[in-house]
């Protein structure tokens, strides 16, 4: 178990659906990876449950004229909080730290 594999795992955690390499390595019963997995996990739940809002407020709101700009601001909004949200996971590995992600950080999927 080298720490530089553990690390590249981490960093992955946090970039989509790439947290399942990590989860599936012979590694992940580490207990940093494990917390950053969990981390990356939950932040690719709450990306994707964001992105379902968006596409039902735009079906709702797409064919309206002044308020079909909803569902773009929206999906501006979501795409920013999640690279906002991955880089200070990517910070955390960098430094070492084991930082919960903010606002959604505390909920523990992974035991």
């Amino acid at each position: 178990m080298n720490n530089k594999d553990i690390k590249t795992f981490s960093y992955l955690s946090y970039i989509g659906p790439f947290f399942l390499i990590g989860l599936f390595s012979d590694m992940r019963t580490n207990p940093t990876l494990r917390f950053h997995l969990n981390q990356g996990m939950l932040l690719f739940l709450c990306e994707a449950g964001a992105l379902v809002i968006h596409y039902v407020v735009d079906m709702l709101l797409g064919s309206l004229p002044i308020i079909s700009i909803i569902p773009s601001v929206l999906l501006i909004f979501i795409t920013l909080c999640s690279l906002a949200l991955s880089l200070c996971g990517i910070y955390n590995v960098a430094s070492d730290k084991l930082n919960p992600l903010p606002v959604i950080g505390a909920v523990s999927i992974l035991k």
